[in-house]
Formats: C-alpha cells, structure tokens, sequence
C-alpha cells in the first residue's frame, strides 16, 4: 500500500472578506497581507459603533474567509452564512473580557494581565471556538492608551500568525480550535450602557473608587465624570 499523501501546501487563499477600520494603522497591515495572500479580496472599512454593514456590494458573493479586525461590525446570521471555512474576529482583550469596554473593565478589576483573542465568529457576541490567545503583565504605570497600544501591537502578531497557518494549510483551522478547547469566554459580557455607567464617578464614592475609575476610565477621548443637581461635570486633566 502506497503512503497517505498529505494536503500540499498552499501560498494563498481563495477568496477573503475583510472587516477593518477607517484610519487604522493596524488594519491597514492586515489589509496590505490579505491583500498580497487573497485570490480574490474584499475590504470593507467600519466607522463608528452600530454601523450597518452595506450588503449590496457583496450580495452575491461567498467566501472562504471572514476577517475582522477592530470592525464595529457586528456579523449577522446572514453573512456568517456567506463564508465556506470560517469567519474570524481578532478580539482586542482576553476571553475574560467580552464584549466593549473590555479594557476599561480589566484596569476596574485591577486585573494583573490583559492580551488579545482570536476566534470563530458566531451568532453571538465573542462567544465562538477560540483558536488563539496572547497576554501580557499589566504595570502600575500602564494607562488605558499605553495598554491599548500594546494589545493592538500583539493583535497584529496574532493576526499574521493566523491568517499565514491558513495560507499554509487549511487544516491548521482545527488544530488551532483543537489546541485551545479548554479555554472558555467568560459568561458575562459588558455592553455599551453599562460602559457608559461605568464612566460616573458616584458623590458617594470613596478616595480610592475615585482613583480607580479614573485610572480605569480617563483617555485622551473619553474622561470620567460626576452629576451634581442634575449638571455633569466631566474630569479635565
């Protein structure tokens, strides 16, 4: 009997549908590889949080791979349904953290480690087979913007590491799903209005909450506040 031969190597994928973000440099190297790897590519830029995705200029098209990277899209069973191996999201924060305001949450949580997820995407919000996970020590003397610029620099890492497997061989999709089964999403996930009550720093609140939800909250675009007789007073540093 003659030996088994093994799938042969590939250098490039068929057909790819790519979810990224207007003016980001980080999707924008994503774009640039899938571009170089993809038979056939398809980009689509998102803009702001509860955007519809346009369908109309992928209406009648399948595809072998769904990428999102720092999309606010959010993938319907129609288009999840669209892809023949898999979609695939790069999450920015752990599987402890689901959902938005992951970041905030972890520096609340005084969380000793952050890092980035990729995995499946599925009809639910960060809830599919993981095949990646990547994490560093958070510091005292991280902030929110330090802390992002880390886990979108690991994001990239992740990203070239996935999409490259693939590229290599398609089989390494169930390998990665196989070497990270045990690793489960947290049960809870943060959605935008409760990011947003995270923000209010209560009148009642101690020193220490105070500085915490500062830590936790203040950037260069979003700052922490209080309400005081009805009128909200936003931090200014």
């Amino acid at each position: 009997m003659g030996r088994e031969t093994e799938r042969p190597a590939l250098t490039m994928l068929n057909s790819v549908l790519y979810f990224g973000r207007k003016n980001c440099p980080y999707s924008n190297k994503i774009r640039d590889l899938l571009k170089k790897k993809s038979k056939k590519f398809y980009y689509i830029k998102s803009n702001f949080i509860g955007e519809k995705i346009d369908e109309k200029k992928i209406k009648n098209l399948t595809f072998d791979y769904i990428f999102c990277f720092r999309s606010f899209y959010i993938l319907k069973k129609n288009l999840i349904e669209k892809c023949k191996i898999a979609p695939i999201n790069f999450h920015p924060g752990p599987p402890e953290y689901r959902g938005i305001g992951c970041v905030n949450y972890a520096f609340y949580d005084n969380s000793k480690f952050y890092g980035c997820c990729a995995h499946i995407i599925n009809e639910k919000i960060d809830n599919g087979k993981i095949l990646n996970v990547r994490k560093f020590r958070l510091k005292s003397s991280d902030t929110i913007e330090s802390c992002l610029t880390k886990t979108y620099n690991l994001m990239l890492g992740q990203a070239f590491y996935v999409i490259n497997l693939l590229c290599k061989n398609p089989d390494n999709l169930q390998k990665l799903i196989n070497k990270n089964k045990k690793i489960k999403w947290s049960k809870k996930i943060k959605k935008l209005k409760k990011l947003n009550n995270l923000y209010e720093i209560k009148k009642s609140a101690s020193k220490k909450e105070i500085l915490n939800k500062i830590r936790a909250t203040n950037t260069k675009n979003f700052k922490p506040y209080v309400i005081l007789h009805n009128k909200k007073f936003i931090l200014n540093e």
